[in-house]
């Protein structure tokens, strides 16, 4: 619902593509929930023409596209600049380390509250080698607020205590509605198997694919009631492609999705394991909200949403033979996974639900649009 009124909160988002992705997935959610909310105005910068939730645009705010042609393109600082000038937003949201450095002068400029949405994962090794790292280091001196989706990447990137903010991510259980029979997904994905464990996420570094699909071969190589099925994009995916699916009849690698949720369905196990260090991870909330038992790393934000032996499993940091292992145990005792998958599916419900994401953040913009910007705390 849009506000036009003068005493309206104004919020200015800047992000750097709306490509697929849960960073992405989170604002444009947040957008949706605001947009039934009175006393609050949204505008939305994108830095790139890349916008493949296209939910976005029928949710009646502004959306400005400021393309930059490299990193560090000083013509945006002059379009935010006359945007900002226009708007005179009581809160600039950066969600990206580049938005960030962008947004900082103009913060400072116009006295916005500057919210620093940056931490989206929780690195395990984090140096002055990190150029995120180097980001925030820049930045922070600007923000009033450092938020993060878990309390791991507040630890992780050294987060001084009295800017540092924990909202988590929510999920929104409409996305289930109306989703395909599991038979009729299998069916257009030519599975024939019983089982079906899925990972989902970007073939990139942060991402520990390797193990995955180490895993993947070795029960492979002893049955033949299970495909293993990986889902996403990213620079490193025609390499796995080369390397994982060439005689491996039971190993997909479908590459980008638009309706994850369908897929996720099928799934026996879902399984997320990484090198990088995750916060909150949406495709766990995903897995859990489908009642699926999950298997994921041990390290950062996951043991925040992962409860061993309860709702999943956690296993050290690439140990293909720990995941086979744990697989084999969810596939062949069903009550274990049925299990956990109810039980994940009660803590989405309870802690992760998209209601309490957005809730949480009204409390904090209209805390920082009065002025109280001492306050630090977990929300």
């Amino acid at each position: 619902m849009m506000n036009s009124s003068s005493s309206a909160i104004r919020i200015l988002h800047i992000t750097d593509t709306l490509a697929s992705g849960g960073k992405e997935r989170q604002l444009v959610e947040l957008l949706r929930g605001f947009n039934k909310i009175d006393g609050f105005i949204n505008e939305l910068v994108v830095l790139s023409d890349v916008i493949h939730y296209d939910e976005v645009r029928s949710l009646g705010i502004k959306i400005h596209i400021f393309r930059r042609s490299r990193k560090w393109d000083f013509r945006i600082l002059k379009k935010l600049y006359w945007l900002a000038r226009q708007y005179r937003p009581n809160i600039i949201y950066s969600w990206e380390s580049m938005c960030s450095v962008y947004a900082s002068p103009i913060a400072l400029i116009f006295r916005s509250a500057l919210i620093n949405g940056m931490i989206q994962n929780a690195p395990l090794f984090l140096n002055l080698k990190d150029r995120g790292y180097r980001r925030l280091l820049m930045t922070a001196p600007f923000s009033t607020v450092i938020l993060a989706n878990s309390l791991a990447g507040l630890r992780s990137f050294r987060v001084n205590g009295k800017k540092g903010l924990c909202i988590r991510n929510g999920f929104n259980f409409d996305r289930l509605n109306n989703l395909p029979e599991v038979d009729d997904v299998k069916c257009s994905l030519d599975i024939r198997t019983k089982h079906v464990v899925g990972m989902v996420g970007r073939f990139h570094r942060e991402r520990d694919y390797s193990t995955f699909f180490k895993a993947a071969k070795l029960l492979c190589d002893e049955r033949t009631d299970i495909t293993f099925v990986a889902v996403g994009e990213g620079p490193d995916l025609e390499s796995f492609r080369v390397r994982f699916s060439d005689g491996q009849s039971n190993i997909r690698i479908l590459g980008v999705r638009k309706r994850v949720e369908e897929i996720v369905k099928t799934f026996s196990v879902g399984v997320l394991v990484s090198e990088y260090g995750e916060g909150i991870a949406n495709v766990i909330m995903e897995y859990m909200a489908l009642e699926k038992p999950v298997i994921a790393t041990d390290a950062a934000g996951n043991r925040e949403i992962v409860r061993d032996g309860e709702n999943g499993f956690l296993i050290p940091l690439g140990d293909e033979n720990a995941l086979a292992l744990r697989i084999r145990e969810i596939v062949d005792s069903p009550h274990i996974g049925s299990a956990f998958g109810r039980a994940g599916r009660a803590l989405v419900e309870q802690k992760f639900g998209i209601e309490q994401m957005v809730q949480k953040h009204v409390e904090l913009f209209r805390r920082l649009a009065s002025g109280n910007r001492a306050r630090s705390f977990e929300v």
